[in-house]
């Protein structure tokens, strides 16, 4: 009996062991290595990956409405200290079905400032700080979008041991097709090896040269055929403002066109 006793003791303290994640303390959040259980499966329709970005928190509560109406769930990056604002914000997000990413705690530029100090202080100070407070509201974030879209190579690489996936952008010349710019389309049979993703603006859509709803309904044209995923990427959402901010108006007619195509729309929680 003692020895029966003794081989379930050890069984279960293996159990525990093998079942508790392997933190390196307070300050370490939990790497994409240790996510690999909630890791989705693999993709295989064309789709489209909506994204808003800093602390839009009354325009985003005031357009779920219309998210709700279209089916549409979308990733919403989080800059600053997630505060009781922030995280009634995030409740009424996540109760709808929504994702929730990080976006830094100082909006810095990560490429500046792993050059003016170290990929470690960078972690020390805009990583590991906000994301202990993500894991206080019960969020645990797979994804991190740069502020400005300033990357390379030494932030993917540092920023892709703690997040699934990172979001960056760029722009596109105004004399430029959408649809015929590869960076932003990515098969969705292969989205699981693409860490760092690029995503096209579209605030102030449709009066700007590279984002007017012709040019986005042929990079959904193109995704749909294609079975592609792109990702796209505003601010607030707004009738009008002096920021950068998309209209419901604009919102309403992308959800519409890219459902008419047959596209998915994807939250980057969803991405394996």
């Amino acid at each position: 009996m003692k020895d029966i006793l003794v081989h379930r003791f050890a069984w279960a303290l293996v159990v525990a062991v093998l079942s508790t994640p392997a933190y390196a303390g307070d300050d370490a959040p939990p790497t994409s290595n240790q996510r690999l259980s909630r890791t989705p499966k693999t993709l295989t329709e064309g789709g489209v990956v909506m994204t808003f970005d800093d602390r839009n928190f009354k325009d985003w509560i005031k357009a779920l409405p219309l998210f709700d109406e279209y089916g549409v769930k979308a990733t919403f990056f989080i800059s600053g200290t997630i505060d009781a604002r922030a995280r009634d914000t995030i409740q009424q997000l996540r109760d709808h079905g929504h994702a929730i990413g990080s976006h830094s705690v100082n909006h810095l530029k990560a490429v500046e400032y792993f050059k003016e100090a170290s990929p470690e202080a960078f972690l020390h100070r805009e990583i590991h700080p906000q994301l202990k407070e993500f894991k206080a509201a019960d969020v645990a974030p797979v994804s991190f979008a740069y502020p400005m879209s300033r990357n390379n190579a030494a932030t993917d690489e540092a920023l892709l041991k703690v997040f699934r996936h990172l979001r960056t952008g760029k722009n596109i010349a105004a004399d430029k097709r959408l649809s015929e710019d590869n960076t932003f389309f990515v098969p969705a049979a292969e989205i699981a090896e693409r860490g760092c993703l690029y995503g096209k603006g579209i605030d102030h859509t449709p009066s700007q040269p590279d984002r007017t709803y012709a040019q986005i309904d042929g990079a959904f044209e193109r995704a749909a055929k294609n079975r592609e995923i792109i990702v796209l990427y505003a601010h607030g959402i707004s009738e009008t403002g002096t920021g950068n901010f998309v209209t419901p108006e604009a919102l309403a007619r992308l959800f519409s066109k890219a459902k008419e195509r047959g596209l998915r729309f994807y939250t980057f929680d969803e991405l394996p």
